[in-house]
């Protein structure tokens, strides 16, 4: 048992001695049960959180009452943040348009749109009409947004069919049959209701009267008969009054879509995530192999190399062109196996996703020169890189929504390439874009890291001791 404590003793010293040990054992978990707290603990404002509100801009081109309503029920609703208009340049809250309320989500201001437009009531029968434009980047968004869409218009839907449920009352009935009816109505209710106080009058009897006066009391609950006082249950009178509501309401809710984006994407999950995976991996494939460095040094390659016409900077881009040519292999060999495993649609963008690829693999060996030139064992570069990596690609949106982040953690995914690199994948595969509208800012970020970064390595190179 003393042989067994004592080696115990030794394990833990060796434990304790190696760092990278220590920071892969403790601070890792740490760092992303934070990140994931953070997220998914239900905490969130207007800015950032999974209980952040999503933005929805709105516009009521009816100009009518019930779409205000409409827009008054969305604005209601804790989930979301309703704009009605956006700050021109000298800060002047511009109303939307019709043009302008789809240019936002083709500008990246927002992602969903509600428009309540001039037909909004149905010509034929009963029903409103609402559009929904959205560029669906998250699934989940989307579909949380689009059922609270239907829940505030639900709400006001008997306020919007009123007026539409009268005409259609006059259209069926005639005018005069429509009058008689409600004249029949209310001296039917002025005698039945033993109150001097109580008296209605034949304008009462619309439907949007009559809904008003259920709003202002409060109420809209009402009493019929019970259906199991009558003999008709499953007759012929109620197969034709179940024929009759369906013509009457048959379409009652009808809500348009325009999809800006990812229309005619054929697997629209994967194509929105595997950018962040791509990254992911070339993070840690370059990250390793610029760890690579320290054998070599230790084997004495560098010092043979040195002793022939060869200087560091040859070691550096040499080291620099391989790591990045074998990123772009791995990033182009992932995307091709995806589109004949999950059908993602490569092909039509096969120059911009390979130039993507190049300014990311470049970045992400850049990012591994650095950590291996302030490092000064492979187990250091190795652990701080597992820490640097997974802490980025958790900031950046590369497994959860951006928008779910606090909004501290949305500025720091904000500054890793790994959110750059994204945008861009997500650019190319999801909104279709090309080389030139991806150019500013998502290209030139990523080469602008790549530029930065070479350059810290290639300066802690020269002042360490790699090459010593």
């Amino acid at each position: 048992m003393r042989a067994v404590m004592a080696l115990l003793g030794k394990e833990y010293r060796l434990f304790f001695g190696d760092k990278a040990s220590i920071l892969l054992t403790f601070l890792v978990p740490f760092v992303l049960i934070y990140i994931f707290g953070n997220i998914f603990s239900g905490v969130g404002d207007d800015d950032g959180g999974i209980g952040a509100k999503i933005t929805v801009a709105a516009l009521n081109a009816s100009g009518e009452a019930g779409g205000d309503a409409v827009i008054e029920a969305m604005a209601a609703e804790d989930s979301l943040r309703v704009l009605r208009g956006l700050e021109d340049e000298e800060g002047n809250l511009a109303p939307f348009t019709p043009e302008s309320i789809r240019q936002g989500i083709v500008d990246r201001r927002y992602n969903f749109a509600v428009v309540v437009p001039e037909d909004y009531l149905a010509e034929d029968g009963i029903g409103v009409l609402i559009e929904f434009i959205s560029n669906p980047r998250n699934q989940i968004e989307s579909q949380v947004v689009n059922g609270l869409v239907q829940k505030s218009v639900f709400m006001k839907l008997p306020q919007l069919l009123a007026p539409q449920a009268d005409a259609w009352q006059e259209d069926n009935m005639g005018l005069s049959q429509t009058v008689v009816f409600r004249e029949g109505l209310a001296a039917l209710l002025n005698e039945s209701i033993d109150d001097p106080a109580f008296h209605v009058d034949p304008d009462d009897m619309t439907f949007g009267a009559l809904l008003d006066g259920l709003m202002d009391d409060g109420s809209s609950a009402a009493t019929g008969p019970d259906p199991t006082d009558g003999e008709t249950s499953a007759g012929a009178g109620t197969e034709a009054s179940s024929t009759g509501l369906d013509s009457i309401f048959n379409n009652l809710l009808t809500i348009r879509e325009d999809q800006v984006y990812g229309k005619e994407v054929s697997n629209p999950h994967l194509t929105r995530m595997i950018g962040g995976y791509a990254l992911m991996f070339l993070l840690f494939a370059t990250t390793a192999s610029a760890a690579s460095l320290f054998e070599e040094r230790r084997e004495g390659m560098f010092l043979r190399l040195l002793s022939m016409p060869v200087k560091r900077t040859h070691i550096l881009w040499s080291k620099y062109l391989f790591n990045t040519s074998l990123g772009v292999l791995q990033a182009l060999t992932l995307f091709i196996a995806s589109s004949f495993l999950f059908d993602i649609d490569v092909w039509s963008h096969v120059p911009t996703l390979v130039l993507i690829c190049v300014l990311a693999a470049s970045a992400c060996t850049a990012f591994g020169m650095v950590l291996a030139a302030v490092c000064s064992t492979p187990q250091q570069t190795q652990g701080i890189g597992t820490l640097l990596i997974l802490g980025m690609t958790a900031m950046s949106g590369a497994w959860v929504p951006l928008q779910w982040m606090p909004p501290l953690m949305q500025a720091i995914g904000k500054f890793s390439l790994v959110y750059w690199g994204i945008e861009a994948f997500r650019g190319a595969l999801w909104e279709g874009l090309g080389v030139l509208q991806l150019a500013w800012p998502w290209l030139a970020v990523l080469t602008a890291y790549s530029v930065v970064l070479l350059a810290i390595a290639a300066w802690r190179f020269r002042v360490g001791g790699m090459f010593r």
